[in-house]
């Protein structure tokens, strides 16, 4: 059951931004992957990368290689990849493998650099990107990793502690990644564009009351910076967005997600949180009209009908408020919202 806390940030940017006004929205159906290569999916794929790594560390697999030289050194821990064992490192290889609408090629190294078990206080592990790409079966349009980032866990334990009585319990882990993408936005099998991102991120697990019900997840960005289109001090990303735009990813609300079950499988419901997503378009074409643009998704709604979506915040929520807004020297010239589920 504890592998349920580990798989909850997939897709957690949900940065799918559909373009505040309210728009009439169908009946939502759950969010289906993104399916092009867009800022958007480039971020959800890191998520889904970063849940991936958290599985086989806390898997028995991993467990057994750390204090048994003989244990079996690669093992199918993951739905969409192979996982090659050696003690505290390993390497996860996607080697073609069809995964839902997506083909997963290339492979990721994940070292423990400092530390010797990665539960120690400020252990760091390092993750090596080498041609990791993500092939999306709709448009044959893809994304391809390459650079390292580094994970330190900043207040020491493992995730297990969680799901014992210990009150208080709290484990917080750091990422810091500078990675370059490339982007074949045509299908033609080649990346047309390449692109820098820097990745500043705080996750914290709690367990505030030692109890199967008490367990919590917060993300948050972890960096402050003052850029042409303003001042941001919880950044989680920045770089240079797909199209060519310095852009900004700021959590102006630390997302976070609660046990609303009654044992430790959950189910784990994100309540609250905002991402705003604000792009530099003083070079672009519409300069004259609008130069900067800010997407932003806000959590925590609940679906009412097709023209009603409000904020609930609770273990009712079940989507987003996704709103799409430009701006002309700091004042609104359009905006639009909608809402979409979980």
């Amino acid at each position: 059951m504890k592998r349920i806390i580990f798989v909850l940030l997939i897709g957690f940017s949900a940065t799918t931004f559909f373009g505040c006004k309210k728009k009439s929205t169908s009946e939502p159906t759950a969010s289906a992957p993104a399916s092009t290569a867009s800022d958007a999916s480039a971020s959800n794929e890191l998520d889904r990368v970063y849940s991936d790594i958290e599985t086989v560390y806390n898997s028995q697999q991993y467990q057994d290689t750390t204090v048994n030289p003989n244990a079996r050194t690669t093992a199918a821990i993951l739905p969409c990849g192979i996982v090659s064992l050696n003690k505290r490192n390993f390497t996860i290889t996607y080697g073609g493998v069809n995964c839902g609408s997506r083909v997963l090629s290339g492979s990721i190294t994940v070292n423990l650099i400092k530390g010797n078990l990665f539960s120690d206080s400020l252990a760091v592990l390092q993750i090596t990107y080498n041609n990791y790409k993500v092939l999306y079966y709709a448009n044959n349009q893809s994304i391809t990793y390459n650079g390292t980032s580094y994970v330190t866990n900043t207040t020491g334990g493992a995730l297990i502690s969680l799901f014992t009585n210990k009150i208080n319990d709290k484990m917080s882990f750091r990422v810091r990644g500078n990675l370059t993408l490339g982007y074949d936005t045509t299908g033609l099998g080649g990346a047309n564009i390449s692109r820098t991102w820097n990745i500043f991120r705080l996750k914290t697990y709690t367990n505030t009351s030692g109890s199967a019900t008490g367990i919590t997840l917060t993300v948050s960005g972890d960096t402050s910076m003052i850029t042409n289109t303003g001042s941001y001090a919880k950044v989680s990303e920045f770089g240079i967005s797909r199209d060519g735009y310095n852009f900004v990813s700021n959590m102006t609300t630390n997302f976070f997600w609660a046990n609303c079950g009654s044992d430790y499988s959950g189910p784990y419901v994100l309540q609250k949180g905002q991402l705003d997503y604000i792009m530099d378009l003083s070079s672009s074409k519409i300069a004259a009209y609008a130069n900067s643009g800010k997407w932003s998704a806000v959590a925590g709604y609940e679906y009412i009908n097709a023209s009603q979506y409000n904020f609930n915040g609770t273990c009712s929520s079940n989507g987003y408020n996704l709103c799409d807004s430009l701006f002309l020297n700091g004042k609104v010239v359009y905006s639009i919202s909608s809402f979409q589920s979980y």
